[in-house]
């Protein structure tokens, strides 16, 4: 991205518009493993002398450094705040605009008496904010702090060769040390740094940690029932895990050489014996001696060390390998490291060995990607047998990894180690070299936390910013509001009337330059000798004077009043969910009165509408449906029919139609066989499933093997959470349906009890069977099926169960069937019955998947499986490689039938979208589910209703796609009346209607339309449909969602919302605004949104007014001082206006001013359209405020000038019409004027409120009577004018004046104009005759027009009192 481009972004549209492009490119590049950029490979050796080509020609080591371990989210440091924060600071233009008016003020030139006391304002603003955000950067730090010195377990007295030789000794070491200690201060992480923090380490001695495992829990995969804990035997040393005892682990093991038993051996032997594949176990520990370690054990034995020994040998004598706690901070890209139960991950590391039989571990990603369910990671085969320390120092090996990328759910690498064996000679030279595959499942996460399983021992390959976990905690965008964005230009407006004022002053001193009189005789030359002179001057002098017009405590009040606006929100126990224990959280502070004018809402369905708790209801098996009871769509549709009965009576008298026929189900089951592990609620209920399958006749053999595969063809985690009752079985899944299927299956007989290793026990039917897992072919977006391939004990067939998406099986079925003729028949109607009974489900609003089988032969499955494995062995393009062989093998499948699911709606969805509707808001409903499932949904919770005119566009290529929007787009225009219009368009479609040509049309559908829901969609199309609405439209947008797939369009959206729900927390760490509950949208948006729409609205109006008002008052007066910048205030009071005098009142009225109560905003969510069409923060409201303020600025000066221009007498004989004497009553006047106008501005008059504007008020007379004690020149004994009555008089009449028109004004569009909620408030807190007092038949008497034209006021006469 070149500087010059981003120069052009500045000026030019196409410019910008390349810009962003490049920036999605390059994230989009970021988080690819096989882009070009990565093309470089490191290697991490281990226990391995470095090869010559990490040297140079010279012998050094060429540059390979590594990012230390040590990471930092904070943004200052003890050295660097003060300067950085300012820095940042300043980078704000109306900052850097009142640094330049300080230092003009220094200047003797231009008259400033006291340039300190103007750089009070400034001072404040920055320390305010300099506090806040150290604060903020505080808890950063402790965080950071937390984190870097947490603890975990490394080798002690090892050596890791992948350090650079200058890190671990040198002969400037001490420098490096030096330098090392100002760079932590300055928060610079670098080898001088480094070296500081190892010397502390190094200085401190390495205890040796003894391990104990008894308390553990046992590990998840264990199938044996009624087991208790296995002991764990603590080794007699107690610096290592003990190696394993059995004999077969000794066999394996080479005999130790230059020993009389290896001599005897080696008469009856060849001296030569070549390497053979397979001789060799498959490990890194089983490898030939060097002639290194036969000479020293000859010679010397004494000085064998222990890294020397063959595996299984005991450790020397003296050893000192042990197990060490180290912080994280300072672990190494190469360490060993072991990570016990319930321990973070320090680093990403690949895992070596586990405590678990079969090398698994089980870890929980909430961290790193928001799932709170465990994932199952896999250790290297080839270094299963490392269990102690002495077998880590032995081990030879090293891998050739793929360079850090930002993708956490790829990676690439491989693990390559020598297979020496002696020649002729005596001499050992390599003969082979072994490999195997790094994967995804090889990897442990930094941020990761081990369960279940007693440790892990693994080598970090990324450590600090180049772990996943930091490499994708980049900064969240920024994002601004709508309206901090619209203030922009009024900004921009006050600068140029600064501009004008300026010009005007300095052109009319250069004209009074020359004007006749006796002035230019008693300047004494301080006017210059010209009036272009004098005029340049007087420009500068009049910036100074003027520089209040330009509001500098504008953004930091904003700021206050937003953050407690957030505060509210969080505080808010409406939008509390107490099952969960989460409130509303607002992660994005600074955006809330955008709340206020969402117009477009982009929903997720699954856990976002629905509750995401998965319950399996129906199934369709050899053509056979089951399941019976009403779903709560179907239920809904009855009630949309016109069913008399109410939905409460439906649901209690389908419950108990339920129970009865559970009842009966369970007897027949207890006929057939006993179901010891039949769960507590099951929900899937059919007594003729128990006939059918007790019949034992081809179809009966059909639902044995359907819901086998539902046992077998999954990737849950079988837990016994009770250990006194192990037939207790909870399943751990990805997916919620997946455990649904599993839990569905176990209740009717077939039990998926566990698996150990590569065998899967299930217990079908009371008859426990074991099955050898071949491969498991994972689900991902893409694929949309995942399939097992399996070979029951006690046969010799292979099979493969597939799972997956109806249209993604029934394009994978086979359809030659060769001379089976009764197999094709039979498959025929199978397709046809099945498809039917699905789309009968899916009307119900049941989520369906299709299962289908195949039989593999022996030959092909061999042959196929090398073609896998090398596949899975590939460092680049790993995953498209392992894709297209799975193709191959999941094609010409049998069907089986299919599952229907049903996800209850979330409590509330169905009133929460009819408010949004009716206050306004388009909501689009984009989903992954059937165009059936969608619609039905969108019925259930009222995004559809029956008085709709319902669009479907469904097409499978560009121009039927092009020709079905055209046609819907007429349908559209013909409707008539007040008859509102849905559109359901799928995902393929939806590809073709997103290409440029078709946008237009896309969007032009979409604005028709009250509702859309797009179905079958994927995560980009969602973030592609948001976009297109908040570019083409040029509307605010919110998107909320529950899962990983919600991210893309939460991100693309003005206001993301991520609701906290079953699939994690990754929409929730994305969003803006965290909620726990779809319905809590409601509150969010129609009272807390509108709530700071206008209060900011307001606040910002205020700010402009008090600010003009003052500096216009200023400017009156250079009309009688020939415009030379002469002030009639003394400089203190200018300093103090809009610090003291007047900046709370507006702050207090941003905080908690309220038009109307919580309970009436949501009884009327008319009002919220009052934030769509902008009305409280248009152009012509701006320019008004500046005619207003101009005007009230004119009767503040001209008022008490013209009153006081005879000069009041006072008793003791003092005049009252001096310029210092008329400054300090035209200022307390102009103080008054504007507080008083937030007391205008105002809807809620709370005593909070009164005392703030009181006090605001009483602060300036307070000032002026202590100041006037000590300032003895032009200040003294000012304090006198406040005890006059005419002072009083005059303020009294100036401050009437004032407001005349305003209120005329405020009157006129409160009777004849008003805005909505000025309507409501009459109705509600004047004439008691709203909703809130159970008065329904008033709904449609709120304004309810979208139009930008000013509302008519309707249901209320102008003889009517006005709030």
């Amino acid at each position: 991205m070149s500087k010059q481009l981003r120069f052009k972004a500045l000026f030019s549209k196409k410019a910008k518009q390349a810009l962003e492009d490049a920036k999605v490119e390059r994230e989009i590049q970021r988080t690819e493993s096989t882009s070009s950029y990565m093309q470089k490979r490191r290697k991490i050796y281990v226990n391995m002398k470095l090869p010559s080509s990490e040297f140079d020609d010279n012998g050094r080591r060429i540059e390979q450094t590594y990012a230390h371990n040590r990471v930092r989210t904070a943004k200052y440091t003890p050295i660097s705040f003060i300067p950085k924060n300012l820095f940042e600071q300043f980078r704000n233009v109306a900052n850097l605009y009142f640094l330049f008016l300080v230092i003009l003020q220094c200047i003797p030139l231009f008259g400033v008496v006291e340039p300190g006391v103007s750089a009070i304002p400034l001072i404040c603003i920055l320390i305010i904010t300099a506090i806040k955000d150290g604060i903020e950067d505080l808890k950063r730090n402790q965080s950071d702090q937390r984190v870097n010195c947490a603890k975990t377990l490394t080798l002690s007295h090892w050596t890791n060769v992948n350090i650079p030789e200058e890190e671990k000794k040198g002969r400037f070491h001490f420098v490096n040390v030096f330098l090392g200690f100002f760079c932590m201060m300055a928060g610079v992480d670098n080898r001088f740094s480094h070296a500081y923090r190892m010397s502390l380490v190094k200085d401190k001695p390495s205890p040796r940690v003894n391990l104990n495992f008894d308390d553990d829990k046992s590990p998840l995969n264990e199938v044996e029932e009624n087991n208790s804990i296995p002991e764990i035997v603590e080794a007699e040393t107690p610096d290592f895990l003990a190696p394993p005892s059995s004999a077969k682990f000794y066999d394996k093991v080479r005999l130790r050489s230059d020993t009389i038993r290896s001599e005897i051996s080696n008469i009856f032997t060849n001296k030569v014996k070549f390497y053979r594949p397979g001789s060799i176990p498959h490990s890194v520990l089983h490898r030939a001696p060097t002639p290194d370690v036969r000479r020293v054990s000859s010679v010397m034995p004494g000085a064998l060390k222990c890294s020397d020994l063959p595996a299984g040998e005991p450790p020397a004598e003296h050893c000192k390998v042990w197990w060490q706690e180290v912080q994280w901070q300072d672990v190494n890209v190469g360490d060993y490291v072991m990570i016990r139960n319930d321990e973070d991950v320090p680093a990403d590391i690949v895992i070596l060995s586990t405590s678990e039989k079969d090398n698994l571990c089980y870890v929980e990603t909430q961290n790193l990607d928001g799932e709170t369910n465990l994932k199952v990671r896999q250790g290297l085969k080839a270094t299963g047998e490392l269990r102690s320390v002495h077998d880590c120092e032995r081990a030879c090996f090293y891998f050739e990894s793929e360079p850090p990328h930002a993708n956490i759910y790829q990676y690439n690498g491989v693990m390559r180690w020598d297979i020496e064996q002696p020649n002729a000679g005596g001499a050992t030279s390599v003969s082979h070299q072994k490999t195997e595959a790094v994967t995804y499942n090889n990897l442990l996460l930094r941020g990761c936390v081990l369960r279940n399983t007693r440790w892990v021992i693994g080598i970090i390959v990324y450590t600090g910013d180049e772990t996943k976990i930091m490499l994708n905690s980049g900064k969240t965008p920024s994002k601004r509001s709508k309206m901090a964005k619209a203030t922009n230009p009024y900004v921009i407006a006050n600068f140029c009337i600064l501009a004008v004022l300026c010009i005007i002053s300095s052109i009319l001193a250069s004209t009074n330059f020359y004007a006749p009189g006796s002035s230019r005789y008693f300047d004494f030359n301080i006017d210059g000798s010209s009036g272009s002179y004098l005029g340049f001057v007087t420009f500068w002098v009049t910036l100074i004077l003027y520089q209040n017009i330009v509001p500098i405590s504008l953004y930091i009040s904003v700021e206050i009043v937003k953050t407690f606006a957030a505060y509210f929100i969080y505080a808010d126990i409406d939008m509390y969910y107490e099952p969960t224990d989460t409130p509303c959280v607002p992660k994005t502070w600074n955006i809330s009165d955008d709340l206020g004018q969402i117009e477009y809402i982009f929903s997720d369905k699954t856990g976002t509408l629905t509750q995401n708790v998965m319950e399996a209801r129906k199934c369709t098996v050899g053509g056979v449906a089951y399941g019976i009871g009403k779903t709560e769509t179907s239920m809904g549709a009855d009630i949309r029919r016109g069913s008399v009965v109410s939905e409460k009576e439906m649901e209690a008298k389908n419950e108990a139609y339920l129970e009865k026929a559970r009842q009966e189900m369970y007897r027949r089951q207890e006929e057939l066989f006993t179901n010891k592990y039949l769960g507590d609620k099951p929900t899937f209920v059919d007594p003729k499933f128990f006939v059918d399958i007790g019949k034992e006749d081809k179809h009966a053999t059909d639902m044995i093997h359907f819901f086998t595969t539902l046992a077998l063809c999954h990737t849950v985690i079988a837990d016994r959470p009770d250990k006194q009752n192990r037939h207790v079985i909870d399943y751990k899944a990805q997916s919620p349906d997946e455990a649904a299927l599993v839990s569905s299956a176990r209740d009717l007989g077939f039990v998926y009890l566990g698996r150990e290793a590569n065998t899967l026990t299930a217990e079908i039917m009371g008859k426990k069977k074991k099955y050898e897992l071949m491969n498991v072919l994972e689900f991902n977006s893409t694929r949309k099926r995942m399939s097992v391939i399996l070979k029951p004990e006690d046969s010799d067939r292979i099979v493969l169960l597939c799972k997956g998406a109806d249209s993604v099986i029934y394009e994978r079925l086979c359809s030659d069937f060769g001379d089976q003729e009764e197999l094709r028949q039979s498959q025929t109607e199978l397709h046809d019955v099945t498809l039917e009974h699905l789309e009968e489900f899916a009307n119900e609003g049941l989520r369906t998947l299709c299962l289908a089988y195949r039989f593999i032969s022996p030959q092909e499955y061999k042959k196929w499986n090398k073609r896998y494995q090398e596949a899975s062995a590939a460092i680049y393009n790993r995953e498209e490689k392992i894709e297209e062989v799975c193709e191959e093998i999941e094609t010409d499948m049998l069907l089986m039938g299919g599952t229907a699911i049903e996800d209850r709606l979330q409590d509330g969805v169905p009133e929460t979208i009819a408010e949004l509707a009716q206050s306004g808001i388009k909501l689009w409903v984009l989903t992954g589910d059937k165009t059936e499932t969608a619609i039905n949904i969108g019925f259930s919770c009222n995004l559809i209703t029956l008085d709709m005119e319902l669009l479907l566009v469904r097409a499978d290529n560009r121009e039927d796609t092009l020709k079905s929007m055209e046609e819907a787009l007429e349908k559209a225009n013909t409707v008539e009346g007040d008859k509102k219009c849905a559109l359901v368009i799928d995902g393929t479609t939806l590809k073709f209607a997103l290409e440029p040509k078709n946008k237009g049309s896309l969007l032009g559908l979409g604005m028709r339309c009250a509702s859309v829901i797009c179905c079958r969609v994927s995560p980009k199309q969602k973030a592609e449909v948001v976009r297109l609405v908040k570019k083409g439209l040029k509307v605010m947008t919110l998107a909320i969602g529950d899962g990983a797939n919600d991210v893309s369009m939460i991100q693309e959206a003005n206001v993301g919302v991520g609701i906290s729900g079953v699939e994690g927390r990754q929409a929730v760490m994305a969003s803006d605004y965290a909620i726990a509950q779809f319905r809590f949208l409601q509150k969010l948006l129609l009272v807390h949104g509108r709530w700071s729409y206008l209060r900011t609205a307001e606040m910002i109006m205020g700010f402009f007014f008090k600010n003009i008002v003052w500096t216009f008052v200023l400017f009156w007066y250079q009309i009688f001082c020939q415009f030379n910048g002469s002030m009639m205030f003394d400089y203190a009071l200018v300093a103090l206006y809009n610090l003291i005098f007047t900046s709370l009142p507006i702050i207090f009225l941003g905080i908690w001013d309220q038009d109307v109560s919580s309970k009436v905003s949501q009884s009327y969510p008319e009002m919220y359209r009052m934030g769509l069409r902008n009305d409280k923060f248009k152009s012509w409201r701006f320019y008004l405020t500046v005619v207003d303020s101009i005007f009230q600025s004119a009767v503040c000066f001209f008022f008490p000038y013209m009153l006081l221009l005879e000069g009041g007498i006072e008793p003791n004989g003092r005049d009252q019409n001096g310029m210092y004497e008329l400054g300090t009553i035209i200022s307390g006047i102009t103080v008054i004027v504007a507080n008083f106008f937030v007391m205008l501005s105002l809807y809620s008059f709370t005593w909070i409120q009164v005392l703030c504007i009181s006090l605001s008020i009483l602060s300036y007379y307070v000032f002026v009577c202590v100041y006037a004690q000590f300032n003895t020149f032009i200040f003294a004994g000012h304090s006198a004018i406040f005890g006059t009555g005419s002072y009083w008089l005059v303020l009294i009449l100036t401050v009437v004046t004032c407001y005349i028109p305003r209120t005329v004004a405020k009157h006129y569009l409160h009777q004849y104009r008003p805005y909505d909620n000025d309507i409501v408030r009459e109705k509600e807190l004047v004439l008691h005759d709203g909703r809130t007092q159970g008065n329904h038949h008033h709904r449609d008497s709120v304004t309810t027009k979208v139009n930008p034209e000013p509302p008519k006021k309707t249901g209320s006469s102008s003889s009517s009192p006005v709030l």
